[in-house]
């Protein structure tokens, strides 16, 4: 009548077999130059009717705003209004041309055939970062590391309470899902968040996020994030995870720069 996965666990004799992220919580740090606190992320926002022109400002306002890392929201994959075959090397040339470190990932959720064309395309573009949500398969992250191309890959939980829900009669722990994506070599995961309109389970989100941070993965807190819950999961979790933001960025009346200031100088200066 019912059944629920509920945990995991890997022999250390087999682990060597799995993937590791190319970046990882430590790359990404090296990267960015970014140590002792939360990582800064944001959410590429709104991901209907926006052209290549109008992405590239709102890409602009977030570098000057401070982010480490920007994320296409998960609906935006290759629309017509916005391909990616225009976008990847109209956003790929400004971030090379002006020497910017931070990590963008192209939303690339399909079928795993075109998952892994795109990969490859975003690579010969000189991209260095993709999102793929779950809804594209738990596989295709191990189908893309076996590409051997230097991707950073960010892993999308919206969805997943479909499975993973206590309300179901048949599931799998979240915790179960972030092992096995890790250990298939992401360099990030949305792995929940503590306060916002998500609002998880707190012991269970800092054993999750210390379990990936274990494993070189980032950790990434989204759903509702804003300056003032950066103290709060900053107590709970420590600062090894991602702030990504998005709604509080770009609701700012002053525009998204604006926004993005006001988060960074709250992860800068927590004490």
């Amino acid at each position: 009548e019912k059944c629920r996965l509920i945990d995991i666990k890997f022999p250390e004799t087999i682990k060597k077999n799995f993937f590791k992220p190319v970046y990882g919580l430590s790359g990404m740090r090296k990267r960015v130059n970014s140590y002792d606190k939360p990582l800064f992320g944001s959410i590429i926002k709104p991901k209907t009717g926006i052209n290549k022109n109008k992405l590239l400002d709102m890409v602009k306002e977030l570098v000057d705003g401070g982010v480490d890392f920007i994320k296409e929201d998960e609906i935006l994959s290759n629309p017509h209004f916005c391909p990616l075959i225009e976008r990847v090397p109209f956003i790929t040339n400004y971030l090379e041309k002006n020497n910017i470190k931070i990590i963008y990932t192209f939303c690339i959720n399909s079928d795993h055939d075109q998952i892994l064309e795109r990969s490859k395309f975003i690579f010969s573009e000189g991209g260095h970062g993709i999102h793929i949500n779950w809804w594209s398969g738990l596989g295709v992250f191990k189908s893309i590391k076996k590409l051997g191309i230097p991707l950073f890959i960010h892993f999308q939980k919206s969805g997943d309470k479909v499975i993973t829900s206590e309300n179901h009669n048949f599931g799998i722990e979240w915790k179960v899902i972030c092992a096995i994506a890790s250990l298939s070599g992401v360099d990030s995961i949305h792995a929940g968040m503590i306060g916002g309109y998500l609002n998880d389970d707190e012991e269970k989100m800092k054993k999750i996020c210390k379990d990936l941070s274990l494993r070189n993965t980032i950790p990434a807190l989204s759903c509702g994030l804003n300056a003032e819950s950066i103290p709060k999961i900053n107590s709970v979790i420590g600062t090894d995870y991602m702030a990504n933001v998005g709604g509080a960025i770009h609701s700012n009346p002053n525009g998204s720069k604006a926004g993005a200031l006001i988060i960074k100088n709250a992860i800068d200066n927590y004490k």
